[in-house]
Parts: C-alpha cells; sequence; structure tokens
C-alpha cells in the first residue's frame, strides 16, 4: 500500500475514531503502551476540569501529580499490566467508575489503553453502573478488534464488491449463523473464512479447516466426528476426538463442502440441527459448540438437481451466503494484491526486488483463471526465479505464456460450451496475447491479417484493454 495511501487510511480512522468519542455522553480516552493519551472524548473537558488540548499528550502519571484526578486508571494499568476498574475523584469535583482495558502486541507488551467512565457521583447503584460500562468497553473494544482484523489480514482490496463483503463480515463475524463462502478455485474463501473467526468473539479458539474433497470417504467420517475405542480394526485405544470436538467454541471450516458424499452429508446436517455429534461406534452424543463455515467452487443447486447434494443441507448452509467474485471481475483489486505478494515474498526470501512498470501493466491485464492463488503463485516464482533486483515484462510474459498455451492444449470435452462462446473466448485470448507482444492496435491488426477497425471492434465488443 502507497504512503499516501496508508496516510489517508490511518487519517480516515482517525476520524471516525474522533467522530465516536466526541458523541458519547460517556468519558472515552485512549493512551499508549506509556500512559500518554492520544485522543479523549470532548466530555472529558468538564469531567476532568481541563480542556483536551490540557489532556491529550500528557501523562497519566503527570495530570494524576498536578491533581486532575486522585488515581489515574491509565497509570495503575501500566502498573499492573492488566485490566484495572476503579472509582476516581476528579478536580471538577466529579465522582467516576473507571475501567481500563489494555492491548497487547504479540510479544505481550501493552501498545493501547482504553479507558470508558460513567459519572457516578448521583448514582447509587454502582453495581449496575459497573455492568454498563464494562458491557460498553466490550463492544467498543470489539468494533476496534473486528476493524484491526481487517486490516492486518491477507485481504487486499479497494473495488466496491470486496467492500461490500467485508462490511458484511463485520456485520455478521460474532452471530453463530453458519455462512457460505461461495466462488472459483482460488478466489479467497479460505481467507475470508478465516478473517470471519478472527474478527470475532471466537478469535482466541481453534480455527480448524478441513478440505472435504481432499480426504478419503472412509476417513473423512472420523476425522469430522471422531471414533471410540474399538471402532473398527486399528482404531487408537481410547478412541479419538473428531474435528468438531477439538474445534471446541471456536470455528470448523468445511471447505469443498460440495465434494461431502452423501452419507456423510445426513450426519453433517444432523450435528448442524442437533448441535450435537456421535463418534463412529459411540452411543453418546458431544455437545457441539463451534461455529460452521462451508465453502464451494460448484454450483450447489445443479448438484441438488443431479441427486448429489441435499437440498435440506444446502439450506442450512445457506444462512448466510457471501458470493467471493473471481479476480477478473474485480480488476482494480490486482494492482494492490501484486503489491502485498511482493513485499510479503521480498520479506520471506530476503530480498528487494520490484517491478517495472511495464511488468505491472502485462500483470495486470492478465486475467488470472486461478484467481488470487495464480497471482501469489506467479509473484513468488517471479521474486525466486528473476535475477537482479528489476522483474521486467518480458520475465512476466515467460512466465505467463506458457502458462496459456498449456491451458489451451488441454482442452477438455467435460467443459464444453456453444461454438460462438467458444470462438469469442479464443478470439479474446488471441487478442490479449497480441497486445501483451505488440501493445498498438495497428500492430496487432498487422501480424493477424485483419482490418485495424476490426481490432477495435473486438477489443471494445470482448472488453480487452490494452
Amino acid at each position: 500500500m502507497k504512503n499516501e495511501d496508508m496516510l489517508t487510511y490511518y487519517r480516515q480512522a482517525y476520524d471516525e475514531l474522533k467522530l465516536i468519542l466526541d458523541m458519547s455522553f460517556d468519558q472515552i480516552t485512549i493512551a499508549d503502551g506509556e500512559g500518554v493519551f492520544t485522543k479523549v472524548s470532548k466530555s472529558c473537558e468538564m469531567y476532568f476540569g481541563v480542556s483536551e488540548d490540557k489532556l491529550v499528550g500528557y501523562s497519566a502519571f503527570e495530570l494524576e501529580n498536578n491533581g486532575v484526578f486522585d488515581i489515574s486508571v491509565t497509570a495503575e494499568v501500566v502498573r499492573k499490566g492488566k485490566k484495572v476498574t476503579l472509582i476516581q475523584r476528579t478536580g471538577a469535583d466529579k465522582t467516576l467508575m473507571v475501567t481500563g482495558i489494555p492491548m497487547f502486541n504479540e510479544e505481550g507488551k501493552i501498545i493501547k489503553i482504553i479507558n470508558i467512565s460513567k459519572d457516578i457521583t448521583e448514582s447509587q447503584m454502582l453495581g449496575q453502573e459497573l455492568k454498563d460500562t464494562q458491557s460498553q468497553l466490550q463492544w467498543f473494544q470489539n468494533e476496534l478488534n473486528k476493524r484491526e482484523a481487517i486490516h492486518n489480514s491477507k485481504i487486499s482490496y479497494k473495488s466496491v464488491a470486496m467492500n461490500k463483503i467485508m462490511d458484511l463480515v463485520l456485520h455478521i463475524c460474532d452471530l453463530d449463523a453458519t455462512v457460505l463462502l461461495l466462488g472459483e478455485t482460488g478466489s479467497g474463501k479460505g481467507y475470508v473464512a478465516r478473517l470471519i473467526h478472527e474478527s470475532s468473539i471466537r478469535k482466541e479458539e481453534p480455527f480448524i479447516p478441513i478440505n472435504c474433497g481432499a480426504i478419503p470417504e472412509n476417513l473423512l467420517e472420523s476425522e469430522l466426528f471422531g471414533y471410540d475405542s474399538g471402532a473398527f480394526t486399528g482404531a487408537v485405544k481410547g478412541g479419538k476426538k473428531g474435528l468438531f470436538e477439538i474445534a471446541g467454541k471456536g470455528t470448523i471450516f468445511l471447505d469443498e463442502v460440495g465434494d461431502m458424499p452423501m452419507n456423510l452429508q445426513v450426519k453433517l446436517l444432523h450435528v448442524l440441527d442437533e448441535k450435537k455429534v456421535f463418534r463412529v461406534g459411540g452411543k453418546k452424543p458431544i455437545k457441539v459448540e463451534g461455529r460452521v463455515i462451508a465453502a464451494t467452487n460448484k454450483d450447489l443447486k445443479k448438484l441438488i438437481q443431479e441427486g448429489k447434494f441435499r437440498e435440506d443441507l444446502y439450506y442450512r448452509l445457506n444462512v448466510v451466503p457471501i458470493n467471493i467474485p473471481a479476480l477478473r471481475e474485480r480488476k482494480e483489486d490486482i494492482l494492490i494484491l501484486i503489491k502485498m505478494f511482493l513485499n510479503e515474498n521480498n520479506k520471506e526470501h530476503r530480498t528487494n526486488k520490484i517491478i517495472s512498470e511495464a511488468g505491472y501493466n502485462v500483470l495486470t491485464n492478465y486475467d488470472y483463471p486461478g484467481n488470487i492463488r495464480e497471482l501469489g503463485n506467479m509473484i513468488e516464482r517471479l521474486v525466486i526465479t528473476t535475477r537482479g533486483d528489476i522483474i521486467e515484462a518480458l520475465q512476466v510474459k515467460e512466465i505467463i505464456e506458457p502458462t496459456e498455451s498449456c491451458r489451451k492444449s488441454n482442452f477438455s470435452t467435460d467443459e464444453i460450451i456453444p461454438i460462438k462462446q467458444a470462438v469469442e473466448n479464443l478470439e479474446k485470448e488471441i487478442l490479449q496475447s497480441a497486445f501483451i507482444k505488440y501493445k498498438t492496435t495497428r500492430k496487432v491488426a498487422e501480424i493477424l491479417e485483419i482490418d485495424q477497425s476490426t481490432v477495435l471492434k473486438k477489443t471494445k465488443k470482448l472488453k480487452i484493454k490494452y
């Protein structure tokens, strides 16, 4: 992400947060890990008896010594390294009940302290006030966590379609409803599933993915539901937990659920309806508390018509459907994804590769039939295999063109389409390859031995960028 984009993002985030703070009737403060206030709500001026510019940028320890309050919850959080709730008297002769919660980084160091205060000067119901304050603080912290999870995720985007999907993710992440992710192979269904989990209140619980199409049918049942001792020859003594048990209160991600055998679909439906699972060979029901997210690249309605997927299971899974568009349908995301994968691979492989402008043009004009997975793979190959620090257009073409040729030569009769559509697809591939090599409509027309006006008409009709 460009520095200008990062600056815009943080400026917008700051403005949104400031608006939330100023609209609140409660006193909300945010401090850094050293106890220096970085943001305060407007109402703090009246309750602390000093202006906002005398709070922001000042240390809680200093304000405590100066009598702005008799004891600072921020300072206490820094001293104790944990959540603190206390009663506070301020310089404005107010009595506040304050709860401060620290946020930690991966090394366990405090990076932020969020406080919410309630005026209890006239109140005698301290217990209820404490409960309300903690509830509001938890909501506030959850909202920050959700937005932080999306910002730190591996899903980079700027398209309208992906913005709508992210808004929906924020809305449903804390609900228990089953989610069905739909989209082509490699479009990012696994990333979205993990993001839903990491944005939710289940984020500290396990995230258990399983590919229903990659495990043999005779093993899939025991993997999902577990088995009791003696259930079959070779069973481990004492039995084994299934993935639904291991997930606990976390999330189980059923990838390629459209490939699940019919007999297991019945058992999965029972688990979703009854919230109980029976191990193979077991008679005792085990309570299921985890959330289920399913994903498929197949047309489940078509599978239902063919008798390969249960209609009742489809409706049980399809509570919150999220259709992830193919990368070719959101071209505006390609550039930001290229930069994300380039940065990741430079870091992983300890390189400092950059892509030339011409190289970017080739990459952004490609259709990526394999979607995000293909793009990520392509960038990693370029980082590893190219010599020197600059990845040129020719090196990109050397990867793309053999891939396209391979796809054309591997035409399968399982993918028969109408002649008109097949001809258009072939024309589009030929024109795109020609533009990659020859750039101008005049040169392309010359090489393909057609009129330049014909090239212009076909590029417009087939929506080809050059």
